[in-house]
């Protein structure tokens, strides 16, 4: 018991390390991270805590949940990057956690240690802990809801499926109905496949998770369809949920395979291990279509590793499939789906490590006839790394090559480059040509933990040596720009965003801001010629257009971004 206690606060302070690195070190990246970070901010500013606002106009893109979360970590962090941030790393400190003791509870220690490292160590787990949107929230919410659920139908104990409906009511108040629809295309077809959607029904106790699912979710939506009406439920339901899948929206969309590279890149370093995982975890018999439904029954029911296994596929599966068919597509979409690869990948990884680890009578999976599938994995990834060392080595000059073709306004400006690609290519390299000798000299612990290593040293190096060069090129000249106007106390001021979309201004500036386009230029000109002073941000392409159209001054200029004043006094700001 106690190394299982040590297990767990090691996989804490890991994911709190990786998770909270840095977090409040660099400014909000546009557009989701500024918008939810600014429509918090706005909450608080304004004293509505049911509609979210964005520009100080209502906003019904998602649920509230997730704005009560930051703008609680507002009033006692105060307002700023770390605040905005904080609630995605500690929920993905409390993902970790959750999966460490579900996976612990179903074949012990080692099993439990292994999915909550690959989980911790994915990339794009650790990218979503430092991003200030609903994807790790929602994720957690349904990854422990589902976590729950399987205990429940397992018999441990009949109060977890109350709350796992209670963990699917607050992924609703996250993100919306699909809080319950991922959970729904899990759960049910599942149940169908082992032949236990009567007996759970019967034991689920729905009437009451029903209850317990409305009397969470109801009050808000009531309260914001009594005040926004019709015009909520068009925004919310329609636009936002079902054109979303319906049609592409806000220009991201993607062909059918979109998430595939998806998941090679988000689940490094654990990716190149995934296909493989998969084929030996699927329940061998389910793959045969002729397979006997008692014979089916009689495996899934003889060994909870084997069901958990059909229950994690399942759940990779319905996930992939639904929103590789939805017309819209992010690559955070898939968020929920990084639990079940991880369970997946830590049960081919525990078999593996067998002979160092003696493990539970099991189903299918033995040590010694995975150990090929698993040095040709290692390879895979060593293969990766070693492409990943040649391309960031050969990025200089690739940028220089085709820095002149750069739109926006990037090829008018000196891009400087650090010495962060030598050192992230050295570090590939290097967990290459380890991975490639450990697999070889069987050396199994030494393999997953360079596995592992490599995006935790890869996160050190990118988020100390990387960002600022990122962050300099595209989100601190907005953060100067909006804090040094801010600063001037200046009364009536109005700043204008000039066919830009960059939200993070209005966080940083604390006041609402005025979209323009090119056909906005003649209110532009008139606003200028008035006393009242008037800031115009925009990109270094448009800014001559725009002060020959308007007579307004440049007051600075830093990276490709430009900032406009409408009279010389204003002129005189300091870049900082």
């Amino acid at each position: 018991m106690n190394n299982q206690k040590y297990l767990l606060i090691g996989l804490i302070i890991l994911s709190s390390l990786l998770f909270f690195h840095k977090l409040g070190s660099y400014p909000l990246f546009d557009v989701d991270e500024a918008v939810f970070s600014e429509a918090a901010r706005e909450m608080i500013d304004t004293g509505d805590w049911i509609t979210p606002k964005y520009n100080y106009i209502n906003r019904y893109d998602k649920p509230v949940l997730f704005y009560w979360l930051i703008a609680s970590s507002y009033l006692v962090f105060g307002i700023n990057e770390f605040a905005a941030r904080f609630w995605s790393a500690l929920m993905g400190v409390f993902l970790i956690a959750a999966t460490f003791l579900f996976a612990k509870r179903i074949d012990g220690k080692i099993y439990g240690l292994l999915s909550g490292f690959i989980l911790a160590t994915s990339i794009e787990i650790i990218g979503l802990a430092h991003s200030a949107i609903t994807d790790m929230t929602l994720t957690f919410f349904i990854s422990a809801s589902l976590y729950l659920f399987f205990l429940a139908m397992e018999g441990q104990n009949k109060r977890l499926y109350l709350i796992s409906y209670a963990l699917m009511a607050l992924a609703v108040l996250t993100k919306g109905p699909i809080g319950l629809v991922i959970p729904a295309m899990t759960i049910i077809p599942y149940l169908f496949l082992t032949k236990r959607f009567k007996e759970t029904t019967k034991k689920a106790q729905l009437f009451s998770g029903a209850i317990i699912f409305l009397a969470i979710v109801l009050p808000w939506y009531m309260l914001e369809i009594r005040a926004n009406g019709w015009e909520y439920i068009n925004a919310f339901f329609f636009k936002h949920n079902i054109q979303r899948f319906s049609s592409v929206n806000s220009g991201h969309s993607g062909p059918i395979f979109y998430y595939i590279p998806v998941i090679l890149i988000g689940f490094f370093p654990w990716s190149p291990f995934l296909p493989y995982a998969l084929y030996k975890t699927a329940p061998r018999n389910l793959m045969v279509r002729q397979a006997h439904h008692d014979t089916v029954r009689e495996s899934l029911n003889g060994d909870i590793n084997t069901r958990l296994a059909l229950f994690s596929i399942i759940w990779f599966l319905t996930v992939l499939i639904f929103f590789s068919f939805s017309r819209t597509k992010l690559p955070n979409y898939i968020a929920s789906l990084f639990p079940p690869m991880a369970l997946i990948t830590a049960m081919l990884l525990k078999e593996f490590l067998t002979p160092l680890y003696p493990p539970l009578p099991r189903g299918e999976l033995k040590g010694g006839d995975i150990s090929r599938g698993i040095r040709y994995s290692a390879l895979f990834f060593s293969i990766i790394c070693i492409m990943l060392a040649a391309a960031l080595i050969l990025m200089p000059a690739i940028l220089r090559k085709i820095h002149p073709a750069l739109p926006d306004g990037f090829a008018d400006i000196p891009i400087k480059i650090g010495r962060w690609p030598i050192i992230l290519a050295i570090l590939f390299f290097a967990s290459g040509i380890s991975s490639a000798a450990a697999s070889l000299k069987d050396m199994r612990s030494l393999l997953i933990g360079v596995t592992g290593l490599t995006s935790s040293i890869f996160l050190l190096i990118a988020l100390n040596l990387a960002m600022p060069d990122i962050e300099r090129l595209l989100q601190s000249p907005l953060k100067n720009f909006s804090v040094t106007i801010k600063e001037k106390n200046e009364p009536e001021r109005r700043i204008a965003a000039y066919r830009i979309n960059n939200p993070s201004i209005l966080f940083y500036s604390q006041q609402k801001v005025l979209a323009m386009h090119k056909d906005n230029i003649e209110e532009l000109k008139t606003m200028a010629k008035e006393e009242k002073p008037l800031y115009v941000i925009t990109k270094l392409p448009y800014a001559r257009e725009l002060k020959e159209a308007t007579g307004m001054h440049y007051a600075g200029q830093e990276s490709i971004y430009i900032l406009l004043a409408n009279n010389m006094a204003q002129c005189k700001l300091d870049k900082k």
